[in-house]
């Protein structure tokens, strides 16, 4: 099956074989075609799975087709709302990439910026327009956006403006629709939340999910590291650069550790920037412009502001710490190993992660291999046995000879090196 077989114009067609996409992806079989017929669409996916293109690329066929139809008239007929800004501005990016060859105009509207460019563009019309919620309820306010001839509506990652508690607004926006056709609802999960929304404002939708063995990309490595709280950021500055990695996504938890990462990494010399929801949106995107340049070599990123983060041919992830819930771990982790390409996802785990790594193997039902860093001395050795956490000494490990079973007295021999590991060896493993 070709783009082109699914119904796309030639012109669409020709982009998408631009960006060495050969054939549709699960998601996109599955939607293209349905959404061409104006019909609802419920879509739980990960990011990395072609979401963006399945729901995208249908609305600039209707573009095409109502332009053919009209002489080039241009209208305000689609709109999308996303939760942060980076996602929306990656939103716009890839319209803009899909729509080489047709005459589409964008315009991406949030907060934090000057509104007054954002109106300028809206005045000289626009086909598609790419809204956060809180810029959006403004501009309809102001009076300043006329959403009359909307009929098409696309919720990206609905479950994270519910989290951020935006249904109020959305429920606002929706009141001045009065010609929709068509919504979308994409999200990461399908929560009761999710599910109560979708039954407001879907009628009779398809539903598409990605399922739980489809979530991780094949193409993604996962590895971890067990090492104690006081030698993680030690070991992070080691792995990156006894490994010389060029281009590192790192994802924390807070902010304050995020500053704290940077702080440390700059210290071994390591460049290295921040973004989280503290930083202004100039400073949040020159970071990233400057990471996908390579003009920095650590780009260190809270879970909501790397929300829509693209960077072309990112091969290295690492978890600093893992992410509360499991569904997060999967968001990073999607970063790698997009559009064909391989990638490596990294957790290092400390004591308090012990817990959290062991929700995260159940939930994608597989095992995530525990890795001994080559050359770097964790001083304390963590082990896991089932859901508890054991601490050893220095003391302890002197006493034994670290076997198969990690010092289970038993197992006396050392852990046969694993050529697929890179000369690492798999915590756990017997010879």
């Amino acid at each position: 099956m070709t783009f082109r077989q699914l119904g796309l114009c030639k012109e669409i067609s020709k982009a998408t074989e631009d960006l060495g996409y050969t054939n549709p992806t699960k998601i996109q079989e599955e939607a293209i075609e349905y959404l061409l017929r104006k019909r609802d669409l419920l879509a739980i996916a990960q990011t990395g799975t072609g979401k963006t293109a399945a729901f995208v690329l249908p609305m600039l066929q209707s573009i095409k087709e109502y332009q053919d139809k009209n002489e080039n008239n241009r209208i305000l007929s689609k709109l999308i709302i996303a939760p942060t800004r980076e996602l929306s501005l990656q939103l716009e990016k890839s319209i803009n990439s899909y729509a080489k060859y047709l005459d589409v105009q964008t315009c991406c509207i949030y907060g934090g910026s000057n509104i007054k460019p954002q109106i300028k563009k809206l005045e000289e019309k626009v086909d598609i327009v790419i809204a956060t919620t809180g810029r959006l309820m403004d501009l309809i306010e102001k009076g300043k956006i006329n959403l009359t001839k909307v009929d098409t509506l696309v919720l990206d990652e609905a479950d994270t403006m519910l989290d951020m508690g935006f249904v109020s607004d959305i429920e606002k926006v929706m009141g001045s629709l009065t010609t929709l056709q068509q919504t979308i609802l994409c999200s990461a999960t399908l929560g009761a939340n999710v599910k109560k929304l979708s039954n407001t404002l879907l009628i009779n939708p398809k539903i598409i999910e990605v399922k739980s063995n489809d979530r991780i990309n094949d193409r993604v490595e996962q590895i971890a590291y067990p090492v104690t709280a006081d030698k993680k950021l030690e070991m992070l500055s080691f792995l990156i650069g006894s490994q010389n990695m060029q281009q590192v996504l790192i994802f924390c938890k807070t902010k304050a550790s995020a500053e704290e990462i940077v702080k440390n990494l700059k210290l071994d010399g390591l460049k290295a920037a921040s973004v989280h929801g503290d930083k202004t949106h100039g400073a949040r995107a020159k970071a990233i412009t400057q990471f996908k340049e390579n003009q920095i070599r650590v780009l260190v990123a809270t879970d909501v502001a790397a929300r829509g983060l693209d960077i072309v041919d990112l091969y290295y992830v690492i978890n600093f710490d893992l992410p509360f819930m499991p569904i997060d771990y999967v968001h990073r982790i999607g970063r790698t190993a997009r559009a064909g390409k391989n990638g490596i996802a990294i957790s290092l785990l400390d004591e308090y992660d012990m817990a959290a790594i062991i929700e995260v193997e159940k939930y994608l039902e597989q095992k995530i291999p525990k890795l001994e860093l080559e050359g770097f001395d964790v001083g304390t050795r963590i082990r896991m046995i089932a859901t508890k956490k054991i601490v050893e000494t220095k003391d302890d490990i002197k006493r034994k000879k670290i076997g198969g079973a990690f010092g289970n007295k038993k197992h006396k021999k050392a852990n046969k090196v694993q050529p697929k590991q890179r000369g690492k060896r798999i915590i756990g493993q017997k010879k």
